[in-house]
């Protein structure tokens, strides 16, 4: 009887230990969000990628309506710094951050970056959004329109991360906020075209609402001069860009604490059926 009793208990704490470590359900934590570009080579960018962590009400645009300021500078110039004040101000407890290479030009095809965030309990984080600048471009952008579409409570199944790509062919959006000329097309430089623009906020207001980028040749409208080869920067080929500019994963890192049980747990079991098999 205390045999079984003995064996039942180092079982049990390996159990526990195990579904402490792997499925509980908690939003509080050290969670990585890593992002990838997976244009071809020479293909299209992103500017420093606005990140934040929320309660399901942060809007970052509507489509088929006026851009506001804040998304009109990031679409522009790649200027995270206004979105990033409006969610300051309506998320109290949001967590936030700006994903970038280092130093900061553009996240350019093949190159992957990655930070971590810490969400405290009870602030309500389990909704994610983004925001970047797709370059060359003057005024395109990707973001989720919907605040709801990214909930990181599917973290907590088998695989302990999501992933999810984004600026899929026909997703990436036209701010509407400035004519389409490729001489306000920031960072031209970087792709080894001419033109760009000098400072911030450069060329006519265009007047219009935020739609969706369609059709072959998405940059055609930019009027680049020459014979300039653009086929690389046609986000909306499929066959080109099959699992869209990047991917994103979020994952969530194991605590310490959650570990270390569930390593007592099976240095114990494994001691405990050592010590029977000399027994036996």
């Amino acid at each position: 009887m205390k045999s079984w009793l003995v064996r039942q208990t180092f079982c049990g704490i390996a159990t526990a230990a195990i579904f402490v470590a792997v499925s509980s359900p908690s939003f509080a934590g050290l969670f990585k969000v890593t992002i990838t570009n997976n244009a071809p080579t020479g293909g299209a960018a992103l500017a420093p990628v606005w990140v934040g962590f929320h309660d399901g009400t942060f809007d970052t645009y509507d489509g088929g309506s006026p851009a506001s300021s804040s998304l009109e500078s990031l679409a522009e110039d790649g200027n995270v710094s206004g979105i990033s004040a409006d969610f300051a101000a309506q998320q109290s407890n949001g967590v936030q951050g700006t994903l970038a290479t280092l130093p900061p030009p553009p996240i350019q095809p093949g190159q992957s970056v990655t930070q971590s965030f810490l969400l405290s309990a009870g602030g309500n984080n389990s909704f994610f959004s983004y925001a970047s600048m797709v370059l060359p471009s003057n005024d395109f952008f990707v973001a989720n329109r919907n605040p709801q579409a990214h909930d990181i409570s599917a973290l907590f199944g088998t695989s302990g991360s999501i992933t999810f790509d984004i600026g899929l062919p026909g997703t990436v959006n036209d701010a509407g906020t400035e004519v389409e000329d490729y001489n306000t097309s920031a960072a031209n430089g970087l792709f080894g075209l001419p033109g760009g623009q000098g400072g911030p906020n450069i060329g006519a207001n265009q007047s219009d609402v935020i739609t969706n980028v369609i059709g072959p040749n998405p940059l055609g409208a930019l009027n680049f001069p020459g014979n300039l080869d653009l086929s690389a920067f046609d986000f909306n080929n499929a066959a080109l860009y099959p699992n869209g500019i990047a991917t994103v994963t979020i994952s969530a890192v194991p605590e310490p604490t959650s570990l270390g049980l569930f390593g007592f747990g099976l240095v114990s079991a494994g001691v405990y059926f050592r010590r029977r098999s000399q027994a036996s």
